[in-house]
Parts: structure tokens; C-alpha cells; sequence
């Protein structure tokens, strides 16, 4: 391997910055659905780690024109352009995988398997709560991900690969630095749906350990090592885990555009080291071998979790080669080899290079670059590769959104019910309020006339009361006057009497004598 991407087997891998990147807050926008291969007019969700500028990328490799310099050297990793928006993802009502739904998706590969794994978190997550991208945007940092992405290979006492949701706010993230790129899972909203993980592959063959410190430790992650076949251990492991061990798992294994681009050069013409058919075969052997070793090494550890499985090999798209080119030619027999290498050990091949260009021819096929596909793009070969899983895999090893939509729809009559009974019970308060308030309102009434006649009693009882009153102290006065007459009378009688008696005496007094 040449430049940059030179490996030494021995070197350790340093360990990744502790300290977190935020995550902005962002307004969300309507969703396409992604049966109808949503997002055509969609450009440059993510480009992956490593894209080159433009210039760079579109330089013609069969003329053997190139930049000279390693892969990453010319990357562009992430910049201000950047900053589509990502909306926060509220935690999920659930924590546990259930035992019906989706198949899941264990990816393993490269930097096009991560765009597109990206992609198809992205359309698991409901209209409003799903990424925007900007056209201009280069490679993808954790400010700018599907928020239902987490990482999935954690260490004791690392609690976010268990969390329900790694962004609970929209300034909070639970990413370090640029982990996202080696390993990252996603769930479905409902339990129904299917998880997807994704974790970077450096080759195919299993005893090949990358040199982090070559490539800047751009897919560093802790407890996650970088020799294949003990990363291959770890990913199955930490997605069986990720999946609390339910539900079958399909494995798709894609290592094509990193081993030819390590053995054989990013942007340089290849025609030195495939010019003869001796070579291309040499070389074309090497990649079988690689190939071959890889799918055993992935089918022994999916054995060890006793879990059902599939495992899927696939190729990848044309990374802009010109056609009847050396660089093309290899490319496209290394996808025949991988044909040839899995449905020979009994396994399945996915043919996304035959899908791309059908889609091409329909214009739903795009690329940011000479690499690397559009979301829209992803977006369509999510599609069909959920369609291929039925026709191919079965039933049991379908992966599909079938599940997930009906556990929406339900959970959404489920909250439309809800709503028209709590709404019911308002009006039927409101009712009763009113009701009730309304018959206050009537006793007012009737308290207050009441009252009034009351108080009119009251006073009519007065006024009689103070008459009778004048009347009986007038009869009282008269009776009174009457009485002092009848009084008078009686002392005139008696004075007269007594005047009488009293002459009557004298005048027998003075008779006597």
C-alpha cells in the first residue's frame, strides 16, 4: 500500500479524545417516503471520511492522471459548509427489541457502506424528526447525524451504547470526535423496526492490522481493535448485544473500494500494477483469497451468537472509472468475485453495482463524487435491498419498514383515540361546567328575587306593624281621654253626692237646735 495508507502491523492505536461534540438545534422538514425512492433532488447528505475535493475525485484514473498523493492526505474531513439540520429525537417509549418485526442489518465495510447506512437510519426516523442536508455538505460530523444513530461498541462503564436515545437535547451528543466513522448503530422508532449497525472493515484479509496513526486515527474507537478478524469479533458481538439477541440478522459484508484502493492506489492509475494479465490475475487471487477468509471469519462469529443469520456478500458501484479501463475491468471482476465467493460457500451476493446502474438509467441514481453515492441514491438501493431480502432471503430474513409502519399506524390510532377521548371528557366537563355553572347561576337568580320578595315582606310587615302601632296608641290616647272623662264624671257625681250628704247634715244640725 502506498503514501499515507502504508500499514505496520505492530503499531498501537491511540485512544480517542474524551471530550464531546455538541449537537445544534434544528427545525425539522417534510419527509419522502422511502418506498418511492425519496430525496432524488437531494444532494451530499454525507460524503465519507476521506472524500477528495471535486477536482481531485473527478481526475481521470484510466489516463493514469493523479494526484500523487494518499488518500486521506487530500481528504476533506467535515468543514463550515457542513450544517444541515438534524433535529433532536425524543428518548423511545421502549428499550428492549421485541421478538416480532424487521430482520436487522449488520453492515461491514467501507466508507460507502457508511453513507448508506447513514441514509437508511435516517429514513427509519418519523417526517419531522429526519436530517436535511445541504448540497455543499462534505464529511459528516457528529453536529450533523440521523439523531436515532448511537454508538453500539462500548466498554464497561460507556452507558451510551444501552441509552434510549443519545440526544435527549439538541445541544446534547454522544459521539467522540469521530467515532461515528468506525462504528454506529441506529433504532427504529417502535420495537417493530429494524436496528442497523455499521462497522469500518481496513481489508478483507482477517489477520491484516491497520495502522491507525497512518490514517490519523480517523476510525479510532475504544474496545473496538483494529486487527479484521478481532473487529469482526467485536462488531458481532456488540450488535448481538445491541439487538438483545432477537430477531434474525442480516450481514452484509462489502470490502472492495478500500482494498483496491489500499493495494492499489486511490487516484493513480493502476496500469503499472495490472498491466499484464499476470498481474491482474496475481492480484485478483489475492482479493479471492481475502474475500474468502473474511466471509469464514464473519460466518463463524455470527455461528457463536446462536442466532438465525444471513450472511450477504456485495460489490459496490463504479467509482468513476472510464469503461474498457484496466481500473474499471478489475473493479468489475472483483464484484465477480465476490459472487463467486459467497454463493459458493452458501451465502447470498447482493448485486448493487447491476442495481446502481438500473437506477442510473432511471434517474435515480446520482454521486457527490467519483465515490460516492448521493443520499438519494442510498436512499433507492435502500429500497430495492429490502425488496431483494424478500424475494432472496424470505420472509424471516426480511429486512422492512412493513412492521415498523403498522406499529406507527397503530400507535398513531392508538394516540388519535386518545385524543377523542380525552377531548371527550373536555367537552363533557365543559359541558358540565357549564351545566353547572349555569344552574349557579339560576339559584343567583332565584336567591336574589327571593331575597327581593323577602325584603318586600319584610318591609310591607313594617309598614303594617308601624300603622297598627299608630292606630292602637291613637286608640290608647282615646281610651285614655275616655277614661279621664269617665273619671271626671264619677268625681262631679261623687262631689255632688257628698255636697248633698253634707247639707243634708247641716240642715239637721241646725234643726236640732
Amino acid at each position: 500500500m502506498e503514501g499515507v495508507m502504508a500499514s505496520r502491523p505492530n503499531d498501537a492505536t491511540p485512544l480517542l479524545d474524551e471530550t464531546p461534540i455538541s449537537n445544534p438545534g434544528v427545525t425539522p422538514t417534510p419527509r419522502q417516503a422511502i418506498r418511492r425512492f425519496a430525496r432524488v433532488a437531494a444532494v451530499g447528505l454525507f460524503l465519507c471520511v476521506g472524500a477528495l475535493a471535486a477536482t481531485v475525485a473527478q481526475q481521470s484514473l484510466a489516463s493514469g492522471v493523479g494526484s500523487g498523493v494518499g488518500f486521506l492526505e487530500e481528504s476533506r474531513l467535515g468543514g463550515a459548509q457542513c450544517d444541515g439540520t438534524c433535529p433532536a429525537v425524543a428518548k423511545r417509549d421502549w428499550h428492549k427489541v421485541g421478538n416480532r418485526g424487521s430482520a436487522h442489518v449488520l453492515i461491514l465495510g467501507d466508507s460507502t457502506d457508511k453513507l448508506w447506512h447513514q441514509s437508511f437510519c435516517n429514513e427509519l426516523l418519523t417526517e419531522e424528526q429526519q436530517c436535511v442536508a445541504p448540497a455543499e455538505c462534505v464529511s459528516p460530523t457528529p453536529s450533523f447525524l440521523p439523531n436515532n444513530m448511537q454508538p453500539f461498541v462500548c466498554r464497561d462503564g460507556d452507558d451510551r451504547c444501552a441509552a434510549r436515545t443519545c440526544y435527549e437535547t439538541p445541544s446534547l451528543s454522544c459521539w467522540k470526535k469521530e467515532e461515528h466513522r468506525a462504528a454506529a448503530a441506529c433504532k427504529a422508532p417502535v420495537s417493530e423496526g429494524p436496528s442497523l449497525g455499521f462497522v469500518h472493515l481496513f481489508g478483507a484479509n482477517p489477520d491484516y492490522t491497520q495502522d491507525m496513526k497512518a490514517i490519523h486515527n480517523q476510525y479510532a474507537v475504544k474496545g473496538l481493535p483494529v486487527k479484521t478478524a478481532d473487529r469482526v469479533r467485536v462488531a458481532v458481538a456488540s450488535f448481538d448485544k445491541f439487538t438483545d439477541h432477537k430477531r434474525p440478522v442480516v450481514v452484509v459484508i462489502d470490502v472492495s473500494l478500500w482494498w483496491s484502493g489500499a493495494k492499489l492506489g486511490w487516484w493513480k492509475s493502476w496500469e503499472s500494477k495490472l498491466g499484464s494479465k499476470p498481474k491482474f490475475d496475481s492480484y485478483l487471487a489475492e482479493y479471492k483469497r481475502d474475500m474468502t477468509a473474511l466471509m469464514t471469519t464473519v460466518d463463524e462469529e455470527m455461528k457463536s451468537t446462536e442466532r438465525p443469520y444471513m450472511l450477504v456478500g456485495r460489490n459496490t458501484h463504479n467509482r468513476g472509472f472510464t469503461n474498457h479501463s484496466v481500473e474499471f475491468m478489475f473493479h468489475t471482476a472483483m464484484g465477480e468475485v465476490v459472487k463467486q465467493v459467497f454463493e459458493k460457500g452458501g451465502h447470498h451476493f447482493y448485486d448493487w453495482a447491476k442495481v446502481s446502474d438500473s437506477l442510473q438509467k432511471k434517474g435515480k441514481w446520482a454521486m457527490v463524487d467519483a465515490m460516492h453515492p448521493s443520499p438519494s441514491a442510498n436512499s433507492a438501493q435502500a429500497v430495492e435491498f429490502m425488496s431483494w431480502t424478500q424475494t432472496e432471503l424470505g420472509t424471516k430474513f426480511h429486512v422492512s419498514l412493513e412492521a415498523q409502519d403498522k406499529a406507527l399506524a397503530l400507535k398513531e390510532a392508538a394516540r388519535v383515540e386518545t385524543q377523542k377521548r380525552e377531548e371527550a371528557v373536555a367537552r363533557r366537563r365543559r359541558q358540565e361546567a357549564k351545566a353547572t355553572a349555569e344552574k349557579d347561576a339560576q339559584k343567583r337568580k332565584d336567591d336574589a328575587e327571593w331575597e327581593a320578595a323577602e325584603e318586600a315582606r319584610r318591609q310591607s310587615t313594617a309598614r303594617k306593624t308601624v300603622a297598627r302601632e299608630a292606630e292602637e296608641k291613637i286608640k290608647l290616647e282615646q281610651a285614655q281621654e275616655e277614661a279621664m272623662d269617665t273619671l271626671a264624671n264619677i268625681r262631679g257625681t261623687m262631689r255632688g253626692n257628698i255636697a248633698n250628704i253634707v247639707g243634708e247634715s247641716e240642715r239637721a244640725a241646725a234643726a236640732a237646735y
